[in-house]
């Protein structure tokens, strides 16, 4: 291939991308024997991949997502978690995933190989379920307070604890899909969404077919719509995740409700550290 004098630009750039990605799924991934290590192995090319075209403020993971709140189950593990690493840090740091408070997240992403009808419901609860941990949000801001009339020179510095119920932004990425058309796909992405209570899906993506989606929510405050592309599905997706990762605001959590000793332990994360897949 001879090599332009000229920019190509960046809508070639993500479609060069593109290609790369269908060649590395399609066949380095399809060496592997196991099914399992398969999806493992999509995963971390697709976080390898948004560690490169995200602004360095959005940490990559994968990981368990908590509240402080020890009665609500955290999330099941997700394969990609978009983090702050700046205000806050991950309650643990394992080999195989990490355990993040619900504060600190940004966004997730759910990544599948080859994206099935029995692939989104389950997609969508995990998300319903992390927007459940996101209304029990506590952040920090530092004041400063006087000590009154008697001594008026002196002050000090408190704590103000804010609360934040706004959720992470979830995605959905697929290498390929065993839909034939946009049309039968975005009719079932629609029925799915329907069937699951309190979720949202701020992008979907199907780069073998070039398909991207995303829900809308009516103005009117009842029902929603799905907007869908079928062209630069990559650029598209990041494009649009930038835009909404942006709008979750960050500050620092409240670390002391996960660390104060009087609180009750989180006795319902121990049993759900095991990824369900499919």
């Amino acid at each position: 291939m001879t090599r332009r004098s000229d920019s190509p630009g960046t809508k070639a750039y993500y479609e060069a991308l593109q290609s790369i990605f269908r060649l590395e799924s399609g066949v380095l991934t399809a060496t592997l024997p196991h099914m399992g290590e398969r999806g493992r192995n999509d995963e971390d090319r697709f976080r390898a991949f948004l560690a490169k075209v995200l602004p360095r403020r959005f940490s990559i993971g994968t990981g368990f997502l908590v509240c402080s709140n020890p009665y609500i189950p955290p999330s099941r593990q997700t394969d990609v978690v978009i983090y702050d690493e700046i205000h806050n840090s991950p309650l643990h740091r394992e080999l195989a995933a990490y355990v993040f408070p619900v504060e600190m997240v940004y966004g997730t992403v759910e990544v599948k190989g080859l994206l099935g009808p029995g692939d989104l419901v389950p997609a969508l609860q995990n998300i319903a379920r992390i927007r459940r941990l996101a209304k029990e949000k506590h952040y920090l801001v530092y004041g400063q307070t006087s000590a009154g009339h008697e001594n008026p020179d002196q002050s000090w510095v408190e704590p103000i604890e804010l609360v934040n119920g706004l959720a992470p932004r979830a995605f959905i990425f697929a290498y390929d899909t065993k839909w034939k058309s946009a049309t039968g796909f975005v009719n079932a992405l629609k029925n799915a969404i329907s069937k699951v209570p309190n979720t949202h899906v701020h992008g979907v993506a199907v780069l073998a077919k070039e398909w991207f989606a995303y829900q809308v929510p009516e103005r009117s405050g009842n029902g929603f719509r799905i907007k869908h592309f079928t062209d630069h599905t990559l650029l598209r997706f990041i494009n649009r995740m930038i835009h909404n990762l942006a709008s979750v605001p960050m500050q620092q959590m409240s670390i002391d409700r996960y660390l104060n000793t009087e609180a009750p332990s989180n006795t319902s994360l121990q049993p759900t550290l095991q990824k369900q897949r499919g």
